[in-house]
């Protein structure tokens, strides 16, 4: 008798025991389920985005005017934007920039804030890859002495991801130009310097009191510069930051400041 008391010593759970011990797992699996989902929604919006822009590149391609190759201002493979076509699907169309050898091939935007183009594709989808965008502060068409633009640095390496590369000097040498197109001209970004900051550290100024100021801006972003350049910055040109996050510090953000010089 004692053994089998013994054999069937084990305890048995109680009904609230058993309770519990079931909506923990439901608790797991509804949190598994949910991670599940984001990991999906999260790979599903990538690759709407990267069709969605791919896309876009084929339809408002334009056909280059018969001439020499010699005369083209832009390299092939460059995406040659028809602007007249931009400009029917988004009304906020400001230019296509584009990082030859790079995934950076995007249009570019001008909204009211700094805030919609964060979660929303060129054509106006929600999407939190977004879109490449200007301050809304600085006036339209590149006139300002310092132009900003914004854009995601997507863990996939969409947008602006390639811009942060910019920290090895090895792909300074190799990417030294990038290409903006707008509706009036064709210009040449060349890259001067690229810094590590924080989105609190006040890097974007667009418009300065005098020559000396500006000059002075130019050399702070030169002596933090990650890359050396030998790209010469005059007191009386203009320039193009190109502004994303980093993940390696809180709130980080990675500039990379261009000399903007018109080519066509």
């Amino acid at each position: 008798m004692e053994k089998e008391e013994k054999k069937s010593g084990r305890k048995k759970l109680t009904k609230a025991g058993r309770r519990f011990f079931q909506v923990v797992l439901i608790a797991a699996l509804c949190v598994a389920g949910y991670s599940g989902y984001q990991l999906f929604s999260g790979i599903k919006e990538y690759r709407d985005s990267q069709n969605a822009y791919a896309e876009l590149a084929s339809a408002v391609e334009a056909v280059p005017e018969a001439s020499s190759e010699a005369e083209d201002p832009l390299p092939s493979g460059v995406t040659r934007a028809d602007f007249a076509k931009l400009s029917e699907i988004n009304p906020d169309t400001a230019g296509w920039l584009t990082l030859p050898g790079s995934e950076i091939d995007y249009p570019v935007v001008q909204g009211t804030d700094n805030q919609y183009y964060l979660e929303h594709l060129f054509d106006g989808t929600v999407n939190h890859s977004g879109c490449i965008f200007i301050d809304y502060a600085n006036s339209p068409g590149f006139k300002d002495r310092n132009t900003v633009m914004y854009a995601h640095h997507m863990r996939n390496g969409s947008m602006f991801a390639d811009v942060e590369k910019y920290r090895d000097q090895a792909w300074y040498d190799s990417h030294p130009l990038l290409y903006l197109q707008t509706p009036d001209a064709i210009y040449q970004l060349e890259p001067f310097a690229g810094i590590l900051t924080d989105g609190a550290a006040g890097y974007v100024q667009i418009r300065f009191e005098s020559e000396e100021a500006f000059h002075a801006y130019v050399q702070d972003k030169i002596d933090q510069s990650t890359f050396t350049s030998e790209v010469t910055v005059s007191d009386s040109d203009q320039i193009v930051t190109l502004s994303t996050c980093r993940y390696d510090a809180y709130n980080g953000r990675y500039a990379l400041f261009c000399k903007l010089t018109k080519i066509a």
